[in-house]
């Protein structure tokens, strides 16, 4: 044979056509082939179970009145289908009912998939599929299927088909080339063009032009036109989803990984590692032993176990230890991960690592600022108690100087005055009294105007009298209020059994003076079924008498009519006791409600927001804790406090007591 550039350039031209269209034609039938081939167990399986599943459903009158004749003829009409090499229906009781094609034994059918549902082994697809009659279960379908015989037969068809169009491609490339040769090498060339620039360049968006769509090279171009456009599509699809994961993982402020479940070495680690540990991915997938060797000494073996742990329990987890970064930083780390599992074996494990030292650091610090809140509180509680002592003191002792003023006022009214202008009258008159009192004008009207002053002195001297009565109760209620706080204070610390409603009437009592003067109406409701609590009896008053002073400064703007101030108390549960404190004043907004008990809250002018954030952990430190309620602005608020009822202890109370945890 001549060498190719000895030959004549219509030869020349028909070779070059012969092979450029010949691999053209292999490389776009080889890309279809690969896909059918690909896709042809996906579409075995589903046509399989769709025909199990006509089956099935054919075979639900058989199983239903038990027609064996008629579970057999159902199976028979899978003669036609040379794929199915078996069915078995199998009654509800595990028994074969009717059964086609090879016989089936125990340990074959135990290769079924349990319940419902299909599997490949090897070149068969076994498929279980549930026989319901109206929602019921009458039996179950077994279908054995061997994709074998209809690949090989899908292989000879598509061979043939390819060796066909191979054939008839070529033969009328070389035919038409010597006839036409621009028209037909110059459509071919640019599709080999097209092909070789897609191929170089990866940019399947490229397409061949048409130049005519009557002949087969049209057709061939239309064609590998439109395989370039599934490929497109599933290029693009699979770089979406590639770019998104990246996009994705790169985004993610962790370490993402994966690593074998046996030996622990790291086949990926995204490249955030070295931002937050200082170590470059490859270092970790090199060295099998880096996850291990960069654990903080005092976590190192817990962890290693506990991973594999994790790997045996194939469940997902998480967890916080320690590393050691490359500026030699301990960095807390939080690992999520998850567990990969083939045939009931893990077989990897992927998940991330995030660095929360920050947070740590912040949390520990948290930690002390709250000890060292809770101090605080604990100290403004106790100065809110003392402050609700001395206001209401205050206020019993401008009832007292109320009382005292009124006293002088009537003192510099009085009639004593006149009395003795009267007597003095009648000291003038000592020589003829009898006639001055019976024929002197003035003495006429004197007995008269005597009688008058003396009833009025009486009365002013009732009056009086009550006035230093009351002084004396405000008093003695200022005596009780003080003797009260010294009795609570000497016993702050020490829980014991208290009478909860004993309790509560000494903080109404504090109290008493202001809601007398306010003109609150106080109702109460003491369920008498009510157990013993068992409380720090200062912590106990220092809620109360804070709950009840909150809710006579919000009754204080209402109508005198409307200030009313409802305290409950009653078992809640059988273990615990509650006071419910409800008044009918300003109410809370919804959004107060959240934060009604954050530190440093308040609506107050001069509040400081430790009232009722001390409440609320004094609740807690005793086991109770606080609740509040308000349907909203201007419709009242109810407060709830909840605490343990009394209990058996032998040891000193204050070791008995609820742990702060």
């Amino acid at each position: 044979m001549k060498p190719f550039r000895d030959l004549p350039m219509q030869k020349k031209m028909t070779r070059m056509t012969f092979v450029i269209v010949g691999s053209i034609l292999l490389v776009a039938i080889a890309g279809l082939f690969t896909f059918q081939v690909v896709n042809f167990r996906a579409s075995f399986q589903t046509d399989t179970e769709t025909l199990t599943a006509v089956i099935a459903n054919n075979s639900t009158a058989a199983l239903a009145f038990k027609d064996v004749g008629g579970g057999n003829e159902v199976l028979g009409s899978l003669k036609d289908v040379p794929t199915v090499e078996s069915a078995t229906l199998l009654a509800t009781d595990g028994s074969t009912f009717a059964k086609f094609g090879i016989a089936e034994d125990a340990a074959a059918l135990a290769q079924f998939p349990p319940g419902a549902g299909a599997k490949f082994s090897g070149a068969d697809l076994l498929i279980t599929h549930p026989v319901v009659l109206d929602k019921k279960n009458v039996g179950t379908l077994l279908l054995r299927a061997n994709f074998k015989r209809t690949f090989l037969n899908l292989l000879g068809i598509y061979t043939g088909v390819v060796l066909g169009i191979l054939t008839v491609s070529v033969t009328l490339a070389v035919y038409l080339s010597g006839r036409f040769q621009r028209v037909i090498t110059d459509p071919v060339l640019h599709l080999a063009q097209t092909a070789q620039k897609i191929g170089q360049e990866k940019n399947y968006a490229l397409r061949a032009e048409v130049e005519s769509r009557g002949d087969e090279l049209g057709q061939l171009t239309e064609s590998f036109n439109e395989m370039l456009g599934r490929i497109q599509e599933q290029d693009a699809a699979l770089g979406l989803s590639q770019k998104r994961m990246q996009v994705l993982i790169n985004s993610i402020d962790g370490i993402v990984w994966t690593c074998d479940p046996e030996t622990l070495r790291f086949s990926f680690v995204s490249r955030q590692c070295s931002s937050i540990l200082g170590f470059s991915p490859d270092e970790w997938i090199v060295n099998p032993g880096f996850w291990e060797a960069h654990l903080h000494p005092e976590d190192q073996a817990r962890m290693v176990a506990l991973r594999r742990e994790y790997a045996q329990a194939g469940k997902p987890y998480t967890c916080e230890y320690r590393m050691v970064a490359a500026d030699d930083r301990v960095v807390w780390i939080r690992e999520s991960g998850s567990v990969m599992a083939e045939q009931g074996k893990a077989s990897a494990m992927r998940g991330i690592f995030l660095d929360f030292t920050e947070q740590k650091l912040a949390a520990d610090e948290l930690e002390r600022l709250n000890r060292r809140l809770r101090d605080t509180s604990r100290q403004a509680g106790m100065a809110e108690v003392a402050t609700g002592v001395l206001h209401n003191v205050g206020n019993v002792l401008n009832s007292v100087s109320v009382s005292a003023t009124l006293v002088g006022d009537r003192l510099k009214q009085s009639k004593a005055t006149n009395l003795q202008r009267a007597t003095a009258m009648l000291e003038a008159q000592k020589g003829r009294l009898g006639e001055f009192l019976t024929n002197d004008p003035k003495g006429k009207l004197l007995p008269e105007y005597l009688i008058a002053v003396a009833k009025h002195l009486t009365e002013e001297q009732a009056a009086l009298l009550a006035e230093m009565e009351s002084v004396g109760k405000n008093i003695e209620h200022i005596k009780e209020i003080v003797a009260m706080q010294q009795n609570f204070a000497k016993v702050a610390g020490a829980y014991e059994n208290l009478p909860i409603a004993a309790l509560v009437e000494d903080s109404l009592r504090i109290n008493a003076a202001a809601f007398e003067r306010h003109r609150i109406n106080v109702v109460r409701n003491f369920d008498p079924a009510t157990p013993t609590i068992f409380a720090d009896r200062h912590k106990a008053l220092q809620i109360l008498i804070n709950l009840i002073s909150n809710a006579k400064y919000a009754i204080d703007s209402q109508p005198e009519n409307e200030r009313r101030l409802t305290i409950q108390v009653a078992p809640a549960g059988p273990v615990r006791v509650k006071i419910t404190i409800s008044d009918t004043g300003i109410g809370i907004p919804q959004e107060n409600l959240v934060k009604i008990f954050n530190h440093g809250f308040t609506t107050k002018k001069d509040g400081h927001g430790f009232g009722l954030h001390s409440c609320a952990n004094a609740a807690q430190e005793m086991g109770g804790n606080l609740m509040a309620q308000s349907d909203g602005p201007g419709r009242g608020a109810t407060f709830t406090l909840e605490l343990p009822v009394a209990r058996d202890h032998q040891s000193d109370p204050a070791a008995n007591a609820p742990s702060n945890s």
